[in-house]
């Protein structure tokens, strides 16, 4: 019998050791969350939308091309810590190449991509920014000291700027000046 409970317990450490950033803190009332699922990509791509607006036209198919998008912000600097620490092993572990980095009225705005062949593509975008003023962005009525974002699929940098700007992130304005 206690062995079980040993075994049960280690397993069940080894899930929360492992356990993505994300969904870690979805539920809690210290983050602000936002995720896209690869299923709402999926239905976005089959919807026959049709612009004169060759700016829409793009946005649009970037969106196509998109699987997942998460957002986490938090003003906490326990879970700022804790992003921290995923965001490190996670671009350990993924492999991922820093594409470019920018501090910006106190706060630092991190990128980092998986690339494809195409250099104007990317298959994993993370942008991670940290040390954010409180005037420099308000979601609601928070004003995060972290913000992690996270794309996957397909997906064009260029095009990924204009979202980003959309959403009133910081580091949508460093992103367009890739191009």
């Amino acid at each position: 019998m206690k062995k079980n409970i040993l075994i049960i317990a280690l397993i069940t450490a080894g899930f929360s050791w492992g356990q993505d950033v994300f969904e870690k803190y979805e539920y809690d009332d210290s983050v602000s969350y936002f995720s896209i699922s690869p299923k709402m990509f999926q239905m976005l791509a089959k919807l026959s939308i049709e612009t004169n607006d060759p700016e829409a036209d793009k946005f649009i198919k970037l969106v196509e091309e998109i699987e997942s998008f998460k957002v986490i912000t938090t003003e906490s600097e326990d879970i700022a810590k804790d992003i921290r620490i995923w965001v490190d092993k996670h671009i350990k572990t993924q492999n991922l190449e820093e594409l470019m980095r920018v501090r910006d009225k106190g706060a630092n705005v991190n990128f980092y991509v998986k690339s494809t062949k195409n250099d104007d593509r990317v298959k994993k975008l993370l942008m991670f920014v940290t040390d954010i003023n409180g005037d420099q962005i308000k979601l609601g009525d928070r004003n995060p000291e972290t913000v992690l974002l996270y794309l996957s699929g397909d997906i064009d940098l260029t095009q990924i700027s204009k979202l980003v700007n959309e959403m009133n992130l910081p580091g949508g304005q460093q992103l367009g000046k890739l191009n």
